[in-house]
């Protein structure tokens, strides 16, 4: 009974609706693990969740990448809350310090392939598995198109004006499962893609790079009014 309970509780809460609820990081990171583990466990909502529908796809392409931003800016800080804010021009999401009231703002972009993804997952759905895509190590020239992506949103970003007075991050959400850290010209296109960035005169205070690959994430910092650590965040869920 109470482990019906529980997964009755839990399907309540995967919607739109829940993902605007403050939490603070540490708790919002248990909801994103209890609800990732809930959908991965159940194999009707997980065909649904790759296809992209809502609200899965706002809660993988926007509320798992704002909750490993929480956790790597914030910690476990109890004095803040963070809530996606869907609706809202120029923000996806907000952290309100609760003892001064201020927010920071949190555009959240990830410039993916969607028909792509959507027709993969299809065939995963249908039969198990997807194409494969044959890469060669040697040849960069492949992953232009994910790159150029990623240049053609933060260009169009650009004539925004982000700047908050509680500050602001626009976090650009790149798939690192195509790049290999070993391979040298791999490494280039990477920092190429920062530097890049860095150079489009995006008016936010804070500018992100987050590299995804299965339960890892990095955040590098393009720009930044503020000082922080590069690290690896490796305490997520994978893929779906």
């Amino acid at each position: 009974m109470l482990v019906v309970r529980w997964r009755m509780t839990i399907v309540s809460h995967i919607t739109r609706e829940a993902f605007t609820v403050p939490r603070t990081p540490g708790d919002l990171a248990r909801y994103i693990h209890e609800t990732y583990d809930y959908i991965a466990a159940n194999s009707e909502l997980k065909k649904v969740a790759r296809l992209r529908k809502e609200p899965y796809k706002t809660f993988l392409e926007e509320l798992i990448p704002f909750g490993h931003f929480c956790t790597w800016k914030y910690g476990n800080r109890d004095d803040v809350m963070c809530a996606l804010v869907p609706g809202t021009p120029g923000r996806d999401a907000t952290v309100t310090d609760i003892r001064t009231g201020s927010e920071h703002s949190v555009e959240i972009t990830w410039p993916i392939d969607g028909r792509a993804v959507i027709r993969q997952n299809e065939l995963v759905n249908e039969r198990g598995c997807s194409d494969v895509n044959t890469f060669d190590w040697d040849d960069p020239s492949q992953y232009k198109a994910a790159i150029d992506r990623t240049l053609i949103i933060a260009k169009k970003k650009a004539v925004r004006d982000y700047r908050e007075p509680g500050g602001s991050t626009i976090m650009f959400v790149f798939d690192h499962s195509l790049f290999w850290d070993s391979n040298p010209k791999h490494v280039d296109l990477l920092k190429s893609l920062k530097d890049e960035l860095s150079a489009i005169p995006l008016l936010a205070g804070n500018v992100m790079l987050m590299l995804i690959f299965g339960d890892q994430q990095r955040i590098i910092e393009v720009k930044s009014n503020e000082q922080y650590a590069v690290r690896d965040h490796q305490d997520s869920p994978g893929s779906l």
